[in-house]
């Protein structure tokens, strides 16, 4: 699994420069419903 830090990282030299403050939160608002997701998808292959 991808870590936040790697989400940034990516973002960054995608960009081509630092993040804002208001998409770091948008970037972790993503991550946690990405985070929050995977289980269920999991669950539904396995299912």
């Amino acid at each position: 699994m991808v870590s936040f830090l790697q989400v940034c990282d990516d973002t960054e030299k995608k960009l081509g420069r630092k993040l804002q403050e208001k998409e770091i939160q948008f970037l972790q608002w993503v991550y946690k419903r990405y985070i929050e997701e995977q289980p269920k998808s999991v669950l539904e292959y396995l299912g």
